[in-house]
């Protein structure tokens, strides 16, 4: 059975919205140290809500092509 972060994760963007570093959900609290740190864990919780809802995480890639010449300075093939 899969854990719902929903409502952790609702909490902690309200809490991040308002400035605060201490949430409370379901009768549960936890204090933070950073924004940072808060923000890590809301990306957590939401990569495992997405897995346990069955959906991947999205995968990007960057293609590079080169043509064999290489070009000096800015400008056009270096002139």
């Amino acid at each position: 059975m899969a854990v719902d972060h929903t409502a952790q994760i609702a909490a902690m963007e309200a809490a991040l919205a308002q400035g605060v570093m201490s949430v409370s959900y379901e009768g549960k609290s936890a204090s933070y140290r950073s924004f940072k740190e808060m923000i890590q864990v809301i990306a957590y919780l939401k990569r495992q809500q997405a897995k346990a809802n069955g959906q991947g995480r999205a995968v990007a890639g960057v293609a590079g092509f080169s043509n064999g010449y290489r070009t000096r300075g800015s400008g056009y093939g270096g002139y």
